[in-house]
């Protein structure tokens, strides 16, 4: 009977060690691809370091809508190397597409829940004839 006893100590503060971790939802997968998207559809992938430490490769199609004579292909923002720290990442990345007097600027800023990536998408709109404009997007995405 007191060898059951332990038994079931042992089960129940192994149970009670896991709990907390499966709820965190842990980080991200080491290595692994992920995929998915924001507003629209808009796609957005990247990949995780093999350490778990970094998201690299990621790019993100964004097209802002809160301008007038808004185009209908989103274009692909590069980021560059983005630190994971407690499960979470962030960054920007600017382009020009269309020329010297316009650019946009894309923040990202998400959270790993295991195979699990979410988070928002801010783009701020700069055409040099009219007030700048900012929109915003959850994005969601999955490791393959």
């Amino acid at each position: 009977m007191r060898l059951v006893g332990l038994s079931a100590l042992a089960v129940t503060v192994v149970a009670l060690a896991v709990t907390p971790a499966l709820a965190a939802g842990g980080g991200p997968v080491k290595g692994a691809k992920y995929t998915g998207s924001s507003g629209p559809g808009y796609p957005l992938s990247f990949k995780v370091s093999a350490d778990g430490k970094a998201v690299d490769n990621l790019v993100v199609a964004y097209l802002s809508t809160c301008q007038p004579g808004a185009g209908d292909t989103a274009p692909k923002f590069h980021f560059g190397t983005l630190a994971i720290k407690d499960r979470k990442f962030s960054g920007t990345s600017t382009d020009n597409f269309f020329g010297k007097t316009e650019s946009d600027k894309v923040h990202i800023s998400g959270t790993f829940s295991g195979r699990d990536a979410t988070g928002n998408l801010s783009d701020l709109a700069h055409i040099k004839s009219l007030p700048n404009c900012t929109d915003h997007s959850p994005f969601t995405a999955k490791a393959k």
